[in-house]
């Protein structure tokens, strides 16, 4: 399926994944192909595009501040393709109902899945589509009736105002730190241990409520925390703690992420905690809707539970 401007949309898939995965060998594997084809048709979207998407950094690869630019509309053009298609097979054609549901990476293997299986097994005529987005998109398109149902994390004060919120979970947080850093031998540390470090947060444009979180969680413990750069996902940001830029603190279920190069250690003091949210626009009480949430609180229960 090809966008006017000759791109394909399997190569904006191939560059998301690889984005996300900080790895074209990983994203190959995700995606079940071969890592040459991927490469390449990687390299077709950088000559179509007429710039250099990714670098290469100790045998990772990198967004460049072109990739980084692209990587939020490669998205939306992604999901905006698949809700299209999607919307016409159910109205005009004999499509079985589906459920659009936003998540985020981590939320993926052992949130996700399992309460879709589950569902599928005691409804096999409802589908659900599956949409990796950050945040704010996914916000946005609940409220445009794109999404039907969203898992998050913490949300700022008017989204919740604005949607139906139920908290499936919560996960402690833990600070995120380079390999070689002072600390990185610590089983615990304080917050206030990191007072004088440089900080990564997740973009408040796309993770909306995220910077005021560090910064409250920071000056709780005595300190204003030097942000020195926002990450517009979360393997970004891991990548960025990895090469050494800073610290951040992240949800200890972010763990399972890939961090080569960076280490998770527990905060002995606050103890704090991420919300994983389920986020709806509707109601939430309608049938398959119902069912699902009933699934994704079981499986976010077994998920969470000792982080």
């Amino acid at each position: 399926m090809n966008s006017p401007n000759g791109m394909e949309f399997h190569q904006l898939r191939y560059f998301v994944a690889a984005a996300e995965a900080s790895s074209v060998t990983r994203a190959a594997e995700r995606l079940r192909v071969s890592q040459p084809a991927l490469s390449r048709q990687i390299a077709v979207l950088e000559d179509e595009l007429g710039v250099k998407l990714f670098d290469r950094v100790r045998k990772r690869i990198q967004l460049t501040e072109a990739g980084r630019y692209f990587l939020p509309k490669a998205r939306q053009l992604l999901c905006d393709a698949e809700t299209g298609m999607q919307q016409v097979r159910e109205r005009f054609g004999m499509a079985r109902r589906t459920i659009r549901l936003g998540f985020l990476p981590p939320f993926l293997d052992d949130v996700i899945i399992p309460a879709v299986k589950a569902l599928r097994a005691e409804a096999p005529r409802v589908e659900v589509s599956l949409f990796e987005l950050p945040p704010r998109a996914q916000l946005d398109r609940l409220r445009d009736g794109e999404l039907d149902l969203a898992i998050l994390g913490n949300l700022a004060a008017g989204d919740r105002e604005t949607y139906r919120v139920e908290c499936l979970g919560r996960s402690r947080m833990a600070a995120v730190v380079p390999e070689d850093h002072r600390l990185a031998g610590r089983r615990q540390i304080d917050l206030k241990d990191l007072a004088t470090d440089p900080f990564i947060s997740l973009s408040d444009v796309l993770y909306p409520g995220r910077r005021q979180f560090l910064r409250g969680l920071c000056q709780g413990q005595g300190f204003e925390p030097r942000i020195v750069e926002e990450s517009d996902s979360l393997p970004l940001l891991l990548g960025a703690v990895s090469t050494g830029l800073g610290v951040a603190l992240l949800p200890a279920h972010s763990r399972k992420l890939p961090h080569t190069g960076g280490v998770f250690i527990r905060l002995r003091r606050p103890v704090a905690y991420a919300e994983v949210l389920a986020v709806s626009l509707g109601d939430p009480s309608a049938e398959p809707l119902a069912s699902l949430l009933k699934h994704l609180r079981n499986s976010a229960s077994a998920a969470i539970l000792g982080d």
